[in-house]
């Protein structure tokens, strides 16, 4: 098990586990420090801090904030924020992101009740509970109702971007995204821009197209180390964080117990990317 994990899902967003239960597991796991990442929403750092005082290890504040691209989704990852997390501004995003969240899973579940697997709604918000609702509730309640075998099923053949039930959400740019987290003193981070941009294959012109546009709105950092990606993929973005000056950053995308999703702390995330976060979180608060 590795002592780093900078990408975690709670029960405020798609997680199956409270924001304490997932630092709870951690610390039982040994590690030292991880970072809340819900999408849209910082509503479980505060737990999450207060879990991590009671366990002793660090739980940096955090948020995953997807947004669109031409290609697909392009999710940017924020980090130490500091008090920044309760930025009214920033929070202010967060909610509009998180009730258009609501009328696009409402418009999945209508779209699978014509395609003849009708699951209610109702339902979608019971299991998204307290938590930011999104397509991992509408696939929980698609298994539940026995159409597919699992998460990822459901997803591949009904609401992934190509799904006949998918549903576009509110328009945000990932530039946007940066410079929102900027504004409320956190660090943008660019998350698994492999599977972003080209689901996973190779590294793209696209991509590289791309980054000098972040850059300039404030990306700090890219994902390099992330769940499947190879020798060779991340080899490739390591040059590429290298080229555009980007710290190299990593983590399991852990979204709780589930079968097919990677396991907290699967993934080796070196100490020397958490140092330089910190260094630049510290020349940012200066």
């Amino acid at each position: 098990m590795n002592a780093i994990d900078l990408h975690c899902h709670t029960n405020a967003s798609d997680g199956l586990l409270s924001p304490a239960e997932v630092v709870a597991y951690a610390a039982q796991l040994g590690m030292e420090t991880i970072a809340i990442t819900d999408h849209d929403t910082v509503d479980g750092v505060a737990e999450g801090l207060a879990a991590a005082a009671r366990w002793g290890i660090e739980v940096i504040p955090g948020v995953e904030i997807n947004t669109d691209v031409p290609q697909g989704e392009m999710h940017i990852l924020g980090y130490f924020f500091n008090d920044g997390w309760q930025d009214a501004e920033l929070g202010a995003l967060l909610r509009r992101l998180r009730e258009g969240r609501v009328v696009r899973a409402r418009k999945m579940v209508e779209k699978l009740t014509a395609l003849g697997m009708p699951i209610s709604f109702e339902r979608v918000q019971e299991l998204a509970g307290r938590g930011t609702i999104g397509r991992m509730h509408v696939a929980r309640a698609l298994v539940e109702a026995g159409y597919v075998a699992t998460p990822q099923e459901a997803f591949d053949c009904y609401i992934d971007r190509h799904g006949p039930a998918y549903v576009e959400r509110f328009k945000l740019s990932p530039s946007d995204a940066c410079r929102a987290i900027a504004r409320a003193g956190g660090l943008p981070v660019l998350a698994h821009p492999l599977a972003a941009v080209t689901n996973g294959v190779s590294v793209t012109t696209d991509l590289e197209a791309r980054l000098p546009a972040l850059r300039e709105a404030g990306l700090v950092g890219m994902e390099v180390y992330y769940p499947r990606y190879t020798a060779l993929m991340m080899d490739q973005l390591l040059a590429l964080a290298r080229r555009f000056d980007l710290i190299p950053t990593g983590g399991s995308d852990y979204h709780g117990p589930m079968p097919d999703k990677p396991e907290l702390g699967s993934v080796y995330v070196p100490r020397r990317c958490l140092r330089r976060l910190r260094e630049a979180a510290s020349l940012r608060n200066r």
